[in-house]
Parts: C-alpha cells; structure tokens; sequence
C-alpha cells in the first residue's frame, strides 16, 4: 500500500467520531495501553507467578519481543505523525521511536493465542481492536498493523506455546 493512501486512512480513521472524539480516544486509548510493553509484562508476570503460564510461554514471549524489536531497528520506518502534519498524534503514552511492524499488534496477538490455549478464551477480535487504536491513535500505519499480525502468525507457525 503506499504511503499517500495509508495517511488517507488514516485521517479517515480520525475523522469518524465526529462529536464524540473524547470518547473515543479514551476507549482506544485503553484498547492501546492494555498491550502497552509495562503493562503487558505486568500481565505476564502474575499469569506465570499464579501458574496460569509456562516458562517456556514467559521464554517465548521475550523471544518474540526480540524478534519484534529487530525488526523494527533494522527497517527504521518513521511513525506516521512524524511524516505528516495531517496526522494528529492522540497517543499520551511513552512508545518506541520505529514504526513497522505494529509492537501493540504483534502482542495482542501473541497473548490472544496464549490465553486461547491455556484458557480456551477466544480472542480473535483483540488484536485487531488493538490494531486501530494504534491506527486512530496516529503511531501506526495500516501496514504497520498488518506486519504485526503476520509476523505473529509467522512466528506462531514456528512455535506453538
């Protein structure tokens, strides 16, 4: 997808609450900030310390936070309100400086299928709820969220925690 459509997306994404824009920034703000990286190794610590997870799954998820986090120092993509003044940045949250691919995406997923196979919750829809959040929230391009979902489908392939 190139960039001029994904900031159109973007800006349309912003521009749905209309009246409601505080609301709605508040709830997508939440739906970011529940895979924020502090907040997300809180909820694995105490699921491992209430031996509702592995080691092996507490391993995996360091690993896969590796993984992510060379990607994204490799590829160094800019995150989309530092490329355009159009993009406003609804986000109040410290987050890391590279876009691609979508960190609060990627987790989302991770934890999703943890949660499903040792709890046998289905959150499908929660990763991609958390996708446009980082999408309405400005820090993230479609594609961005899109390379985090694949990238955790690719890293779920190779491991199954």
């Amino acid at each position: 997808m190139r960039e001029d459509a994904e900031i159109n997306i973007i800006r349309d994404i912003q521009s749905l609450p209309g009246k409601h824009k505080s609301f709605v920034t508040k709830i997508m703000r939440l739906f970011s900030l529940s895979v924020h990286h502090k907040v997300f190794m809180i909820i694995i610590l105490i699921l491992f310390i209430l031996k509702k997870i592995s080691l092996l799954q507490v391993l995996f998820f360091g690993t896969c936070q590796f993984i992510l986090f060379t990607i994204k120092y490799i590829l160094k993509r800019k995150r989309p309100f530092e490329c355009n003044k159009n993009i406003k940045l609804l986000e109040n949250m410290n987050f890391d400086k590279y876009s691609f691919p979508s960190g609060h995406t990627f987790s989302a997923f991770i934890l999703s299928r943890i949660i499903k196979n040792n709890f046998n919750i289905n959150l499908n829809f929660f990763p991609f709820l958390v996708g446009l959040s980082r999408i309405y929230l400005g820090v993230h391009y479609p594609s961005d969220v899109f390379g985090g979902i694949i990238l955790a489908k690719i890293v779920l392939q190779f491991f199954s925690p």
